[in-house]
């Protein structure tokens, strides 16, 4: 099925996919796109994209369409369907 998958804030990942990509993903949650991206892609996907745990790293949401940015918890139950904007971004801290 053909997903969009956009990153913003994270340059160094856009600069390997692309801001904004169309794929064709066999489908799945968060944690499937993730491992789909570094097989595609390579190991410096996983560098970008996880954390030492192989977890979503804890500075990044991320938000299927516009439904908000998904809780830590839902990332593996919330499934990805076809034509969906999943999108990638960066916190970022102030003060």
């Amino acid at each position: 099925m053909k997903i969009t998958v956009e990153f913003f804030g994270l340059p160094n990942l856009s600069a390997v996919l692309g801001k904004k990509s169309e794929i064709e993903f066999p489908g799945g949650t968060i944690p499937d796109l993730t491992s789909y991206l570094i097989r595609r892609y390579g190991p410096k996907v996983r560098q970008m994209l996880l954390d030492s745990d192989g977890q979503l790293d804890s500075t990044i949401q991320v938000m299927i369409n516009d439904d908000g940015f998904l809780p830590r918890h839902q990332l593996s139950e919330k499934t990805i369907n076809e034509n969906d904007i999943v999108r990638f971004m960066l916190l970022a801290g102030g003060g």
